[in-house]
């Protein structure tokens, strides 16, 4: 009897010597898993409930019974485990919803009655919300869980999405852009020439068309010559057969008159 009395004081010492009153501060990645640990001698029948700000998400009922709650809008669900042996909650696939303060309270086998009324129940739902009742007899251990956001998500899309604005910058016809230098409306290696460089490939160059134009134009200033040189000949052809029907006349008269 004497031997049971001095294991069971053994036990109750162990257990507050390994409380510590300090809030832990935990750091992860989003999307890592997180392993809170109490650090707490755990007795084998001890009962553990897990609080997310001010809310129970899991429940440690002795050696081998536990329920683990969805929380508030089931941000745990299917992401919770505990391990029997040392109380320790872990969540897997953090997210940034996870941040927050997380309390482990650890009731004592011997406590009042406290274990007999938990065991009254074996259904878990977890579906369920609790409200933190803490006894400030139990042994209590707080953290400070801080969720980070990851660039894993954000550097896979700009990887999916800057060959798709490189693909875009090359085949579009026209645009003058290299896949490397900002919109300027030039070409890094050829300089903008004008509208004249969409016309080189399909037609004359502008030196040929003015000669051309110079060559119709000398042909028809011969034309309008040779024309204006017709007609002056006609016009001096009629004057000259005019006096000389005006010389026959006297002439003729003259003649008759004879």
């Amino acid at each position: 009897m004497v031997r049971m009395f001095v294991l069971f004081s053994l036990f109750h010492l162990l257990g507050m010597f390994c409380h510590t009153d300090a809030v832990k501060s935990v750091s992860v990645m989003e999307g890592e898993t997180v392993f809170l640990n109490t650090d707490v001698c755990k007795q084998h029948y001890d009962t553990m409930r897990w609080y997310f700000t001010d809310t129970l998400i899991a429940l440690i009922n002795g050696p081998n019974t536990s329920c683990l709650y969805d929380g508030e809008d089931g941000r745990f669900r299917d992401r919770l485990k505990v391990d029997y042996e040392t109380g320790s909650l872990n969540i897997t696939n953090t997210r940034l919803e996870h941040t927050g303060p997380y309390e482990a309270e650890i009731i004592r086998s011997e406590s009042s009655g406290k274990t007999q009324s938990l065991n009254r129940n074996p259904k878990c739902d977890s579906t369920k919300m609790y409200k933190k009742n803490i006894n400030p007899e139990d042994i209590i251990t707080s953290f400070s869980l801080t969720v980070t956001a990851s660039d894993s998500g954000k550097n896979k899309n700009e990887a999916q999405i800057v060959p798709e604005d490189k693909e875009m910058e090359t085949t579009v016809p026209g645009s003058g852009l290299s896949p490397d230098v900002p919109d300027s409306g030039l070409s890094p290696a050829v300089p903008d020439s004008g509208p004249s460089s969409a016309v080189s490939g399909s037609g004359p160059s502008p030196a040929v068309v003015a000669g051309i134009a110079v060559v119709l134009l000398l042909a028809a200033a011969v034309g309008v010559g040779v024309m204006i040189r017709r007609y002056r000949r006609s016009t001096n052809a009629s004057k000259e057969d005019k006096e000389m029907e005006t010389k026959k006349i006297p002439l003729v008269k003259k003649i008759q008159q004879n």
